[in-house]
């Protein structure tokens, strides 16, 4: 399964993509919100992981861009600052999970069990 990785810091998508490929995914990274939207086509993810410090749009932006595009898509939304936002951002959506950074591999595997992955 394709998972779209979004993070614009190297260390931390490295880290994600190692996670991911451990709970079974496939990762594909994107540095940036516009270079995960011309992406999206082709990678067809089955899951994305996206952070909100984007440099060019806040992730929580681009999970709802990704939303338009592809209603089912299951995303995690990582971030660094006020969860609590995001979450009630969210709260309506049950194919979104919000996870603090910095994450463990636990906090991804609940996040995508949560999000109806059987075994990730």
């Amino acid at each position: 399964m394709n998972v779209l990785v979004v993070e614009d810091e190297a260390l931390v998508a490295m880290i994600a993509e190692e996670a991911l490929s451990s709970l079974g995914f496939e990762p594909r990274s994107a540095r940036s919100a516009g270079e995960a939207l011309a992406q999206f086509e082709t990678v067809a993810p089955a899951l994305a992981v996206i952070d909100v410090g984007l440099p060019d749009l806040r992730g929580d932006e681009l999970a709802e861009r990704l939303r338009a595009m592809a209603p089912d898509l299951p995303i995690v939304v990582a971030s660094g600052y006020d969860e609590a936002e995001l979450k009630a951002r969210f709260s309506h959506d049950s194919k979104i999970r919000v996870v603090a950074k910095p994450y463990t591999e636990d906090d991804l595997a609940r996040a995508t069990r949560a999000l109806g992955f059987g075994q990730a």
